[in-house]
């Protein structure tokens, strides 16, 4: 699986909007989207190489060393987009701890 950095930083009310149409775009140009959070892109790229569906793409879109952000963020993202991605909760599973926290998004072409 092909990983990409193309991310932000900043606070949760300045990367919102911003966010919501890159996920937009996403779902009108793939098959299937999901979203997800991590504090380590690289093992979870790995881990999500390994499960069905076979995703093509994961793309880290955020980062941030606050937890509460990256999980506010997770949350508003899927119930945006609930109909489009394949989430099967809306969020809330991701990291905890110190250090550099990501969103990002995995797309099956």
């Amino acid at each position: 699986m092909e990983l990409e950095y193309d991310y932000w930083t900043g606070s949760y009310n300045d990367v919102l909007e911003s966010l919501k149409r890159s996920i937009g775009q996403y779902i009108r140009h793939n098959k299937k989207v999901k979203i997800g959070i991590t504090n380590n892109p690289e093992r979870r790229s790995n881990e999500h190489s390994k499960t069905r569906p076979k995703w093509d793409c994961m793309i880290v879109k955020y980062k941030t060393t606050s937890v509460n952000f990256v999980n506010k963020l997770e949350k508003m993202l899927i119930e945006n987009h609930w109909d489009y991605v394949t989430n099967e909760i809306g969020g809330g599973g991701g990291p905890e701890g110190k250090g550099n926290q990501y969103l990002y998004v995995l797309l099956k072409k």
